[in-house]
């Protein structure tokens, strides 16, 4: 076993690849890198393992990183950092990093197929892809081609538009609900909530002590030291529920009927802001069906579906609703796991805000105030972008409300079945195949594909079905200009930049984007004068243009730039109203539910598999991007399968046993936890773990992957289900 000790000791050997017969023709291209000469010096940066993207004090001698900690001047995080964030120079020195191009020489594609790379400079790299790429698009035509990748850096945005790709991206399995509902119930997406100041704060399924960004852990603890009442609905005991005055057991999925109760107990007994709710909502002019249709919904019916008492649900509800300021934070972990219900509980969870008067107002949810950093389409301005397939191959075009640019959840369905053989051309930026649920059925998917291109820092699962690989650099490696909208009272933005060289020939992602854009679609790389787009140049003008010093040489030189803007709560919202909007016109139009209505999680305990399923989020990995990180994964790396000990002692299972966990989906086998903090009739597995690549010499072969437990979508079941999103595949 690595553990933090002998990756300290052992730092200048030589790491074991694994058992597989290729390993030994693949290890030069695995060698450790060499340091790079920099003078010892302490750097202002900004870590990338999340979108909190807390500030960082990195020193470095040698060119080799030699601590990190907080930035103290930082508001956002207080000068603290996670245990992602501290031992990130691990990711940064990990020896298992791709470090050169390469390409593969064996047609044949698995996880249990030895690719026989070849290494190949960057040109030919570049050139191979292009050639591939223009070669299956004259064949097949723009519906060939598909990008499973963020916009993120905006040159790849860019890419994609400019080749008119259809593109793919994990919003229906994160951000998808709440950015839809936010955008529709309060007019835009946000992930800022003055806990400090809040009096009451409700989190449904949301362990955000453990599980959250840093700056949002330490705004609840800012609220507890204030005074602020904390109540906790979560069928597991978590590090919330335990900081918390209330915990309450909730049946997975019954959020949705706590959240539709307490909007019953509200409208009932008008206990809401008047004033809030009279001049900048539309309860006015939809009062009498709001009222009539919550009406159903009694505390007493909520018992039923959630197992809290309908006494407590009540008078939950009263002090939310008497008590000034109150919140129930809105996020992509509060919607009862993304369950299938999940749409409506967001839409609750945003009434509830609303009622209590909430909204972009202190102590509340509200915008955050930001440095506006002009768009790269704004800088550099395109030709018109070409239109994407309108028939999608994931079918989102049926979903005309979803967020997001595309559907994990049905993807792997559309090209196999949908439309099988369609995709030729596959670009596949930084994602991981325990991503997606079912992934067995992505991985048959991928081999359906002619040509894919990937590009990664780690060799993972998915670079054993590419056909180009291009390593790419980290953030400590990296330029941004990062203005963080989580949390954000004021203006904050803080730089990112590199604090040592990138190992090898490991590129940043804006050269590879550009690199292949100069290639592929030339006039969507130049600017109005004919020369060639430049990264360096545009980070320049958005310094400048954005008010954070003269260049980016500047900008970097000060670290970061501090804000003053008083706290002006809003008056007009941007919903197409112009007020917060708790009746849902857009819903109504499209033949869905203007107001949340009652349906439960998607699977439920049967004869044949008696026990509801909970994934868990383990607190020191970002997902399931973490894990060769020796130090978290001597932390949180055991494939735990939580059991209450008296749904244990009536299978004969003892704490620590091997387990074997089924679904209709699928199977997996882990380690025994019993505990008394999970419900008896659920069983909890974490997320992340279960890479099977085998040079990930700390990560592969070990534990499972709890999305072989979940099934997959076809986008008619989303539809026939009338689910406005498509999510429910995380964790239902």
């Amino acid at each position: 076993m690595i553990t933090r000790r002998s990756v300290l000791q052992g730092a200048g050997g030589a790491a074991v690849l694994g058992t597989l017969p290729w390993n030994e023709a693949f290890a030069e291209y695995f060698e450790r890198s060499q340091a790079i000469p920099y003078p010892p010096e302490s750097l202002v940066t900004a870590c990338g393992i999340c979108d909190s993207a807390c500030g960082m004090r990195v020193t470095v001698k040698d060119g080799t990183i030699r601590f990190i900690q907080g930035l103290p001047e930082d508001p956002h995080n207080e000068g603290r950092l996670c245990a992602k964030g501290t031992s990130s120079a691990y990711i940064r020195n990990d020896p298992d990093r791709l470090k050169y191009p390469m390409k593969r020489t064996n047609p044949r594609k698995g996880l249990e197929e030895d690719p026989r790379w070849v290494r190949i400079g960057w040109n030919e790299a570049l050139d191979l892809i292009a050639e591939k790429y223009t070669e299956i698009r004259s064949k097949y035509g723009q519906e060939a081609l598909l990008a499973i990748s963020r916009g993120k850096p905006p040159w790849f945005a860019r890419l994609y538009s400019a080749l008119g790709m259809e593109r793919v991206d994990h919003n229906d399995l994160c951000y998808g609900v709440d950015t839809v509902v936010a955008k529709q119930t309060i007019g835009g997406h946000t992930f800022a909530w003055d806990l400090e100041n809040a009096k009451y704060i409700v989190l449904f399924g949301w362990d955000m002590v453990a599980r959250a960004k840093l700056s949002l852990a330490n705004r609840l603890v800012h609220a507890k030291e204030n005074g602020a009442r904390v109540i906790h609905f979560n069928p597991i005991y978590t590090a919330t529920a335990k900081f918390s005055d209330e915990w309450h057991p909730v049946r997975p999925g019954g959020d949705l009927a706590v959240a539709l109760a307490m909007i019953h107990v509200l409208v009932k007994e008008n206990l809401f802001d008047r004033d809030f709710v009279s001049q900048y909502t539309n309860f006015p002019e939809y009062e009498t069906q709001i009222r009539q249709h919550f009406e159903k919904y009694t505390p007493e019916w909520a018992e039923k579906e959630s197992d809290v008492p309908s006494d407590v649900i009540r008078r939950i509800a009263r002090e939310f609703g008497s008590t000034r300021p109150a919140v129930a934070p809105l996020h992509k972990k509060t919607l009862a796991a993304n369950y299938e219900n999940a749409a409506p509980l967001c839409h609750a969870i945003a009434i509830l805000n609303i009622l209590a008067g909430n909204i972009d107002r202190l102590g509340g949810h509200y915008f955050p105030r930001a440095f506006e950093i002009p768009a790269l389409d704004a800088i550099y301005p395109p030709p018109a972008y070409p239109k994407p397939p309108a028939k999608r191959v994931d079918g989102r075009e049926k979903l005309p409300l979803a967020g997001g640019y595309g559907m994990f959840s049905t993807l792997a369905d559309g090209m196999l079945n949908r439309y099988p053989g369609r995709v030729k051309f596959l670009f596949w930026n930084n994602y991981n195949l325990n991503s997606f649920p079912q992934r067995r059925m992505m991985e048959e998917a991928l081999k359906t594909v002619e040509f894919m291109v990937l590009v990664d820092i780690l060799p993972m699962d998915a670079m054993y079905f590419a056909d180009v690989v291009l390593p790419s650099t980290m953030f400590l490696e990296g330029s941004d200009i990062i203005v963080r909208e989580m949390a954000a009272k004021s203006p904050f933005a803080v730089v990112r930049q590199p604090v040592v060289g990138a190992p090898f020939e490991a590129k940043s992602a804006a050269y590879i984007a550009m690199e292949l854009g100069k290639r592929l679609a030339p006039d969507y790389f130049r600017k109005t004068d004919g020369s060639g787009s430049s990264s360096s140049e545009l980070l320049d003008e958005q310094v400048r243009r954005s008010g954070l010093g003269q260049n980016f040489a500047d900008f970097r030189k000060k670290g970061f730039v501090a804000g003053e803007e008083p706290f002006i709560p809003a008056t007009k919202f941007a919903t197409a109203s112009g007020k917060c909007q708790i009746y849902i016109p857009a819903f109504a139009a499209k033949n869905y539910d203007p107001l949340p209505n009652w349906r439960p999680k998607r699977d439920l305990p049967s004869a044949n598999y008696p026990y509801y399923l909970i994934t868990y989020l383990p607190g020191a990995h970002k997902r399931n991007s973490t894990q060769n990180n020796p130090v978290l994964f001597e932390i949180d790396g055991t494939p735990y399968v939580h059991i209450h000990p008296s749904t244990a002692a009536r299978h004969g299972i003892r704490d620590g046993a091997r387990v074997r966990v089924r679904s209709r989906a699928g199977e997996a086998v882990g380690v025994a936890r019993l505990t008394e903090t999970i419900r008896p009739d659920a069983v909890a597995v974490p997320h992340g773990l279960g890479h099977r690549s085998p040079w990930l010499t700390v990560a592969g072969g070990k534990g499972f992957c709890d999305n072989d437990l979940i099934p997959a979508q076809t986008i008619d079941e989303l539809v026939q289900h009338g689910n406005w999103l498509g999510s429910g595949c995380i964790m239902d």
